[in-house]
């Protein structure tokens, strides 16, 4: 049997349940592709990237609620899969596979859920490696020496689309601003980015806020009189389209970070508690702004965790993105685009 042949038939039984955030996502596409013809299970409103990045198995959308998990399990059940890879560390992720009768189960022993796994994988095994890196090695076995860059398509029908959103002739480099996140601990000043579009603008930029449908105060705020605002304009799919068609984005420590860089989109990344030897950017083209002389930096937590007079400190009082001022985004974003243009 030709070897493509058999690679088809060995991960036609597989069935792989992908991160559940977007950034982790898209970390996890060169370990997807790597996983052959395995049905990936997702959630149902990432599933259209995943559409985007043409793998040769199933999506499987995995929908809200107890009905969501129910109904994929019984899908799944029906397959028959005879091995799992979970790629969230979640302990729902391990019940569903075990609910939907996948034989084997391969995914680190977090979240309480090893009893519910054949083959536990420790933390001593992912320490220290790059996300994607993990990913990869949870799906084949082997760590690589480099982790892959994801690279994602965006058809020109999306690009289309997105031109539809922006008035007017190109004039200026387009520069996007994405100045949300969920982690406190991720988020930059929203005056701060407000006046870094205003400053940009005023030079001769375009300048278009992206952001989702809960962040449009956010997004109207950053944008001002001086950028587009796109908060809750742009779908999954058009949020693609719409990194691409940027120059530069500008962006907190956040999934549309690795969406922009898998679609080819330099970038300027600012970063707080994030730890980017593990989910840094990946491939060539991106610049981080970082504070990495404070003592308590990575703390990867989503929350600030220091503390003053026994209570946390508010967020204001978050002293790794406090000390990214506005005049040193304002220069990477310059220099970027230097070597960019």
């Amino acid at each position: 049997m030709p070897y493509a042949q058999l690679r088809a038939v060995l991960t036609a039984d597989l069935v792989i349940r992908a991160p559940n955030h977007l950034g982790d996502l898209v970390l996890s596409l060169p370990a997807l592709h790597a996983a052959g013809e395995a049905d990936v299970v997702v959630r149902a409103w990432l599933a259209p990237l995943l559409d985007l990045a043409a793998l040769p198995g199933r999506v499987v959308p995995l929908g809200r609620g107890s009905g969501g998990f129910v109904r994929c399990a019984r899908a799944l059940r029906r397959r028959g899969y005879g091995r799992g890879v979970l790629l969230t560390p979640a302990f729902s992720a391990a019940l569903l596979f075990a609910a939907a009768g996948v034989r084997q189960r391969r995914g680190t022993d977090t979240d309480g859920r090893g009893p519910l796994l054949t083959e536990r994988v420790t933390r001593a095994h992912t320490n220290g490696l790059h996300r994607a890196a993990s990913y990869l090695m949870l799906v084949t076995g082997a760590t690589p020496a480099e982790p892959a860059a994801p690279r994602l398509p965006v058809p020109g029908v999306l690009r289309d689309r997105f031109a539809d959103l922006v008035p007017g002739a190109p004039a200026g480099p387009l520069i996007g601003l994405f100045p949300g996140s969920k982690a406190s601990a991720r988020r930059w000043s929203a005056d701060r980015f407000r006046e870094l579009g205003a400053r940009l603008a005023a030079e001769g930029a375009r300048v278009a806020v992206f952001g989702a449908a809960g962040e449009r105060a956010l997004t109207a705020h950053v944008a001002g009189g001086a950028a587009l605002d796109l908060g809750g304009r742009t779908d999954l799919p058009l949020l693609a389209a719409g990194l691409a068609a940027c120059d530069l984005l500008v962006t907190n420590d956040s999934g549309p970070l690795h969406l922009a860089a898998a679609v080819g989109t330099p970038t300027v990344s600012l970063w707080g508690a994030g730890d980017p030897a593990v989910t840094g950017p990946l491939g060539p083209g991106h610049k981080l702004v970082r504070h990495a002389e404070l003592p308590c930096v990575p703390c990867v937590q989503n929350r600030c965790p220091r503390r003053g007079s026994g209570t946390v400190l508010p967020d204001a009082r978050r002293e790794c993105l406090e000390l990214v001022t506005v005049a040193e985004v304002e220069a990477a974003v310059r220099q970027q685009l230097t070597v960019h243009s």
